[in-house]
């Protein structure tokens, strides 16, 4: 309490925000001209610091203005910075909030050891965004990717903005990408099916397959919309960050911007529709079940082409589809989708866009409510990191384990298992013949000549891929034991410190400040949802109190009544101001 005279202490002409948390000292006994003056400072001054708001005692002076009967807040609801941090990541692996008070409860010991309420928290960490998007959320996008570059000279990105200035198109990758490319990127396929929930931009991510038959991504793409020029940006854009190496084959859903626009920039790619799209509008155009399983035996069968179209004029004739558009459109496309006209070209065994899909579900998930454009990405290097360390995983069974032989070419089957990883001998063991297989040291084999006609990018790529293979095997046995650890990391820094004097690369991060003015685009609008006329009445919903309509525990006047009553706590204190 302040012994402060009250006949010494002149009445505030207007509220004023506090910016210094010492500032309380000197704010006890301050005196207001009404009560809910003194209230709207309060609660002012305890948002801004992160303390709980509650009404206390007042009093009136002589003159008739409120002075705070004590105006020093508790540390109670503050959450602290281990607290936050440990929230923020947490919730970067896409735990809910409830789940990660849940966590922080059960680590305190309970409820009324953790100090603050669910609201609290949820408020803290939106502070924590709020700062972290200061200067907007595109132009924090691009000081991180701009961040990123330091750690991985190799990292790609560019954008483009449209006549007012906001973002419009955007698309990076990332070294190991890159490099990856140069590998496996004979084949690639993209499709635009999510779309990010802040803006309603469609996110395209341009994938392909490993050695190991797994899902790689070679790039990813924010687009403004599924326009030819928005592909076509793109896919120039991502040959510039391939140094221009063209991908053979082309997979994607069958958009009709999609094929201009791989005409226009990649002509000499041959290019395929998803079975998968294909086959679900098949069901959704003619509605037959049988129809659908016909025309997917015609899509897949291997064919001669005068097989295939005997047999299409009778699957066609069958079902009396001759007239129908959808039947005739792909009957005219037939060598963009049937086994029988695709014969001699390369997909890597990549018929449909299904690997995007099921990157487009992990993402749906991570981002289930509206996020900004640096969650967006985030949560995409999360599934990328991901699919790196099934990599790592397939590349140690490849190594370390022998697998079954199951026929009596002994020699053959032994032969072929030390040379290939086990999904390809998978694949193997099940035809013996085929095409193309990939082998144990795809991504280690670095060229022994210089090609004059290979631009320098290309040759430092190859060069990467051999070196990080090398690496990957090293830090596998070097973690073993604790000193096996320490000596591989202090020869590895020995070796990067020597390396970075020779090319001059052990200059610190450039700390000058700078200054994106890229405007974040347009928000999309959240669509109302029509209440069909037939629909029964909503409910009303009532107090938890008083069973009475209108309002709930916390504007129930009986409450309040109790409340001026009792100096009891009640159930309703712990939600003051609500919850999230």
């Amino acid at each position: 309490m302040d012994n402060t005279d009250v006949d010494n202490v002149k009445p505030t002409e207007e509220c004023h925000e506090v910016h210094n948390v010492d500032e309380s000292d000197r704010l006890v006994g301050q005196l207001f001209c009404s009560h809910d003056q003194a209230w709207h400072f309060y609660k002012g001054f305890a948002r801004e610091h992160g303390f709980s708001a509650r009404k206390g005692t007042t009093r009136l002076d002589v003159e008739g203005n409120v002075k705070t009967q004590e105006f020093c807040c508790s540390k109670e609801g503050a959450v602290s910075k281990a607290d936050i941090d440990e929230a923020t990541t947490l919730k970067e692996v896409g735990v809910g909030t409830s789940q990660v008070m849940n966590y922080l409860t059960q680590q305190a010991g309970g409820y009324h050891n953790v100090g603050f309420t669910h609201k609290y928290l949820y408020n803290a960490l939106q502070r924590g965004k709020a700062k972290e998007i200061v200067d907007g959320d595109v132009n924090a996008l691009i000081a991180y990717f701009d961040f990123k570059k330091h750690d991985d000279p190799g990292f790609f990105m560019t954008y483009s903005v449209d006549e007012s200035g906001a973002l419009y198109n955007l698309i990076w990758s990332d070294s190991t990408s890159r490099s990856d490319y140069t590998c496996f990127g004979d084949v690639i396929a993209f499709d635009t099916t999510y779309k990010d929930n802040l803006y309603g931009r469609p996110i395209m991510p341009i994938v392909g397959v490993n050695h190991h038959h797994n899902t790689i991504v070679f790039s990813t793409a924010i687009i403004a919309d599924e326009t030819s020029q928005s592909f076509e940006w793109v896919l120039q854009n991502f040959l510039e960050a391939m140094m221009n190496k063209s991908p053979i084959s082309v997979v994607t859903d069958g958009d009709k911007a999609m094929q201009r626009a791989i005409k226009s920039v990649i002509p000499y790619a041959k290019h395929i529709l998803c079975s998968w799209h294909l086959s679900r509008n098949a069901q959704a155009n003619i509605g037959d079940p049988k129809f659908t399983a016909a025309f997917s035996k015609c899509m897949a069968s291997w064919w001669t082409t005068k097989e295939f179209d005997i047999q299409w004029r009778s699957i066609v004739s069958e079902f009396n589809v001759q007239k129908h558009p959808w039947v005739i459109e792909k009957g005219n496309t037939r060598h963009l989708w049937a086994q029988a006209y695709l014969t001699g070209h390369f997909f890597a065994n990549i018929r449909s866009t299904q690997r995007c899909e099921s990157m487009n579900a992990s993402l749906a998930i991570a981002l289930k409510h509206k996020k900004t454009y640096l969650d967006v990405v985030r949560a995409i290097e999360d599934g990328i990191s991901r699919m790196r360390m099934n990599e790592l995983k397939a590349d140690y069974l490849s190594s370390h384990t022998k697998p079954f032989q199951i026929t009596k070419l002994v020699d053959l089957e032994s032969h072929a298992a030390a040379i290939f990883t086990r999904e390809s001998f998978r694949v193997f063991q099940d035809e013996l013949i085929r095409e193309t297989l990939w082998t144990n040291d795809a991504k280690a084999s670095a060229p022994n000549y210089v090609d004059l006609n290979v631009s320098p990018e290309v040759m430092q790529m190859a060069r990467f891929a051999a070196l990080r293979s090398t690496s990957s095997r090293l830090c596998y046995i070097a973690s073993k034991t604790d000193e096996s650890f320490k000596t591989a990391r202090d020869e590895m820094k020995k070796l990067i410190e020597e390396l970075e004097n020779s090319f001059g690369l052990n200059h610190s991060v450039n700390q000058s400040i700078v200054v994106n003015n890229v405007r974040d685009p347009q928000r999309k609008q959240r669509k109302r949802k029509e209440v069909p006329k037939n629909k029964v009445e909503k409910k009303i919903r009532r107090c938890g109190y008083c069973n009475g309509e209108g309002h709930n525990k916390l504007t129930c006047p009986q409450v309040k009544l109790s409340l001026s009553t009792s100096t009891q706590p009640t159930s309703t204190d712990f939600f003051e101001d609500g919850m999230e």
